[in-house]
């Protein structure tokens, strides 16, 4: 149960940080939604994600051939829940980050605000987790007799390491960067940034 759900924990994160990458760079204009929409949307759907999974362990736990059958269907629904809704966080995220490339605004190119960086580990644990539940919807769509169930390298391999990768970027770019300059300076200035003829070029 704890393997099969950490990774909608890792989710949850990711998609408040885009969030606050949107909110320090007063770039909301720039994204598909609205920001007090975009956290609430995705973290909605991990959530449902969250308690599918739960439910479908729940109940495989049992131990009966029916429920260890229903509990399968339960938690292949959350797995394509999941893949989903981080299909369209990609989306949005890439989005955002073109219309940032294309019509900057004046507070990306302040090297005080690392959203860059940030932006590329969103993009890291992103596929990542995206990548660990298409093997763990693989897995269970070949049910108790299948391949990878009974070869454990695969789970090694392709959920254990990934996770461990995911957890391990976070702790070297931690997203309190991000939160910090929100907490610090709500109204933060941008300080100095080039005259880029492009900065006021985009309207919403």
């Amino acid at each position: 149960m704890l393997l099969l759900l950490a990774p909608a924990l890792f989710a949850a994160s990711i998609y408040m940080l885009l969030g606050r990458i949107i909110l320090v760079l007063h770039a909301e204009s720039h994204a598909l939604l609205r920001r007090r929409w975009l956290t609430k949307i995705f973290v909605t759907g991990d959530l449902l994600s969250f308690v599918m999974q739960g439910a479908g362990g729940g109940i495989q736990s049992s131990g009966s051939l029916e429920n260890m059958k229903s509990g399968e269907r339960i938690i292949l629904a959350g797995l394509f829940i999941q893949i989903l809704f981080f299909g369209f966080f990609i989306i949005t995220s890439s989005a955002f980050d073109y219309k940032l490339k294309k019509y900057p605004i004046p507070r990306s190119f302040d090297h005080k605000i690392p959203w860059r960086k940030h932006l590329n580990v969103l993009y890291v644990t992103s596929f990542l987790i995206l990548v660990r539940s298409l093997f763990r919807v693989a897995e269970y769509l070949q049910g108790n007799d299948g391949y990878l169930l009974h070869h454990e390298v695969f789970l090694y391999i392709f959920d254990a390491v990934l996770m461990f990768i995911t957890m391990m970027v976070f702790n070297l770019i931690h997203p309190h960067e991000i939160g910090a300059l929100l907490r610090q300076a709500p109204d933060y200035k941008l300080s100095s940034f080039p005259n880029d003829g492009l900065v006021n070029t985009y309207s919403a």
